[in-house]
């Protein structure tokens, strides 16, 4: 696959070949082949490279069409899409049997409940993967792709964007791609579209994992549903005020319509995961925010239960930044996902400096 072969393409300068008029033709096919299914990319790449050179320029037009996709909003589709492509390719080579260590490097990262070692046949220190090689395999792209992806954006792309043909081919996937953002929200009390990168870490890590095909843990997609539900209708709702466990219902929260409209969105965020049900659901985010099934909402978890999760799935996103270790007193000012989403709707709307925000109760 792609990640194995990159040294056989180290010598090429990305410069000089985003330069290159076939190049940039064969990447665009790449595209189209991976978002539409269109085939045209091969039928090019056969008809003007033959033997080890055709070998070599597909890992090349590969690699080059990641670096790009990379420093764009549809890495995380790009890359579900591309699994699914390539999941015959993968599951044909991949042996019956993956050593203990490899399956949970793969199994750890990918945190698909079919994917747990419990549950799976252990001999001699193998694992045998055959009952599960398609999710097996659709988990090892898409992993091995967003650890790429990741060491590409950690580079400075500030002279790669400003390329003239890498331009042409961002405005191409533009007009092929049609994509919703589901980065931001609309939040009462605020006008406008709350930026991603408001969010928390470990809501951003969640919808990150959710987006490129990945399927975290229960409870992290409860916390993450809650805490979405929160942040559109009341960011300052907390599961605990004055000492008591907060019971409240999603239509003491919004309108029937609100919530309808909140279940189609969340079902569109999660149509990407490997289990996804439609029916399945929109069951468990009614279940989830107090709606028809239950009669009030499961809040998202404080940040001490995300660090000290118990096997729940949550400690893997609680990377916490700068805005989550704000010590105020010596007490830290975030102890809750929504504390971090007001500290950053009152320091860019003004509402109140966030010097001022009162300890464990940001307000907006």
């Amino acid at each position: 696959m792609l990640w194995d072969d990159l040294d056989k393409i180290k010598e090429y300068d990305f410069f000089k070949e985003i330069n290159n008029n076939t190049n940039i033709k064969l990447i665009k096919y790449l595209l189209k082949y991976i978002f539409q299914g269109d085939n045209s990319y091969y039928e090019l790449l056969n008809t003007v490279f033959k033997g080890e050179d055709r070998y070599l320029m597909d890992i090349l037009i590969n690699y080059l069409t990641l670096i790009i996709i990379a420093n764009t909003k549809y890495h995380n589709l790009y890359i579900k899409k591309y699994a699914e492509k390539n999941l015959k390719s993968i599951v044909d080579i991949l042996p019956n049997e993956v050593s203990i260590w490899e399956f949970i490097n793969i199994g750890a990262l990918s945190r698909n409940n079919d994917l747990h070692l419990e549950r799976m046949d252990l001999n001699n220190g193998l694992v045998n993967i055959y009952p599960v090689k398609k999710i097996y395999g659709m988990e090892l792209i898409r992993i091995r792709l967003k650890e790429m992806v990741e060491k590409i954006k950690s580079h400075n792309n500030e002279q790669l964007l400003k390329n003239d043909n890498v331009k042409e081919i961002l405005n191409f996937i533009k007009t092929i791609v049609k994509f919703e953002d589901v980065g931001g929200i609309k939040s009462i009390g605020f006008k406008g579209e709350i930026p991603k990168e408001w969010h928390p870490p470990c809501i951003r890590g969640i919808l990150e994992d959710i987006l490129s095909g990945g399927s975290p843990s229960h409870y992290a997609r409860r916390s993450f549903v809650a805490y979405w539900f929160c942040a559109k209708f009341n960011p300052n709702l907390r599961p605990i005020e004055n000492g008591e466990l907060i019971n409240v219902s999603a239509l003491e929260i919004a309108k029937e319509e609100e919530i309808e409209d909140f279940l189609d969105e969340v079902v569109k965020i999660f149509n990407t995961v490997g289990d996804f049900n439609v029916d399945r659901t929109k069951y468990y985010v009614s279940h989830n925010i107090g709606y028809r099934v239950a009669n009030h909402i499961t809040h998202c978890e404080y940040c001490k239960n995300w660090k000290e999760d118990g096997g729940k799935g949550l400690a893997y996103y609680c990377n916490p930044d700068d805005i989550c270790k704000m010590r105020k007193d010596g007490k830290p000012i975030i102890i809750h996902p929504l504390d971090y989403l007001c500290y950053n709707i009152n320091k860019n709307t003004n509402n109140q400096t966030p010097n001022n925000i009162s300890y464990n109760k940001s307000k907006y």
